[in-house]
């Protein structure tokens, strides 16, 4: 079966990956992102993999960390997870509040391995803490410099003969409902398949007339930091609604600030936060510094090294779209993956370029992950 010209529109994990995973399949592969690659969460998020609780999205992990296996191979160890979890601390000063979040893990998630820890284990295991706070301890999270994968797996594509354009925007050709490809400042760019993967402004370069809008943006600001004792596992406040059913995890946020701490590659990313709309980062720095030494009190001090926002791709009911796009022909998303890009991601543009290459040897898509449950596009 001959392979089609595939048409890749987003530089962001799901991307680089898509476009990788086609080109090693030896499709003829173009990428398109409008700035840079992981100009977008991608590159500016606090840079841990890390396990979801929802069990949908952790069969996206389980199989994104065999292909981050893969990607370190192709990639001559560019790209390469630790060995091992640092662990991830959930933190809260009541013991009580410990226990019940290790048990809402455990539900969850009976095979990961689950301690609650009082303040006296907390402080000894973790001493730049502040004192006096409990945790739920579990055996997960992968920090990493936050845009690696996304340049390994855009390196891959390349070296596997696919093309990335950058600062180049586009929009969609239809002939009626078909998709023929992408339209640039230069003309029309003709393809026999066209993935979107371009995160929250998916759904707009899909129905720019605004009625099909499933996946919305939430605004995060990141404060890095160097500390010179960082924790050594990844840590948070217990409580951050990020998944599905949780109060408010994919819906309207009140803006607020919530401790979120990530060290990898020499500093130390402070957050969190779900904001709807675009914020300057220089605005929240305060408070997310003042939020966050209440927990790790050498932040107060703490030189800052930078801060960044990022607008994360919310599906309105927490799960990611990867399929076929309802109402057009020879078009595909993988987008909507929330806090969760880099920890899934790659997991969907596995699936999604395994569903444009026609591989029926290849697992079918979950249908939660069904973009039509979101109703039928209609082209123009």
């Amino acid at each position: 079966m001959a392979l089609p010209d595939v048409a890749v529109v987003g530089g962001g994990i799901v991307g680089a990956a898509t476009a990788a995973y086609l080109a090693d399949a030896g499709a003829r592969v173009t990428l398109y992102e409008r700035d840079g690659i992981a100009a977008g969460a991608s590159g500016r998020n606090s840079g841990v993999v890390q396990h979801p609780m929802d069990e949908a999205l952790a069969s996206l992990h389980r199989l994104t960390l065999d292909l981050y296996a893969d990607l370190a191979a192709a990639s001559d160890r560019a790209f390469c997870l630790p060995s091992t979890p640092a662990g991830l601390l959930f933190l809260t000063p009541d013991a009580e509040r410990a226990r019940a979040g290790a048990a809402s893990v455990a539900a969850a998630q009976p095979h990961l391995r689950i301690d609650v820890l009082d303040q006296a284990a907390v402080a000894a295991l973790e001493p730049s803490l502040a004192p006096g706070l409990a945790a739920c301890r579990v055996e997960i999270g992968y920090p990493v410099t936050p845009a690696a994968a996304t340049h390994a797996f855009a390196d891959w594509a390349t070296a596997r003969g696919a093309t990335v354009r950058t600062s180049t925007a586009v929009g969609l050709d239809l002939a009626g409902s078909t998709v023929t490809g992408v339209r640039t400042e230069a003309g029309i760019e003709p393809a026999g398949a066209v993935v979107v993967a371009a995160g929250p402004w998916s759904p707009a370069l899909i129905d720019p007339g605004g009625s099909w809008r499933p996946i919305v943006p939430l605004w995060g600001v990141v404060v890095a930091v160097a500390l010179a004792r960082p924790p050594r596992h990844v840590i948070e406040q217990l409580g951050i609604a990020t998944e599905p059913g949780d109060e408010g995890g994919a819906g309207p946020h009140q803006p607020k600030v919530e401790f979120s701490l990530v060290t990898a590659g020499g500093s130390s990313s402070v957050g969190s936060t779900f904001l709807l709309s675009e914020p300057d980062p220089a605005e929240w720095e305060a408070r997310i510094l003042r939020a966050g030494a209440a927990f790790v009190p050498a932040i107060a001090t703490a030189p800052v090294i930078a801060h960044r926002a990022c607008a994360r791709p919310f599906a309105r009911d927490g799960r990611p779209l990867v399929g076929r796009i309802p109402g057009l022909d020879r078009a595909y998303i993988a987008a909507g993956h929330g806090p969760w890009g880099i920890s899934t991601g790659p997991a969907s543009a596995r699936q999604v370029a395994d569903l444009v290459l026609g591989r029926t040897d290849a697992p079918p898509i979950p249908a939660t992950f069904d973009p039509a449950r979101f109703g039928l596009v209609h082209g123009s």
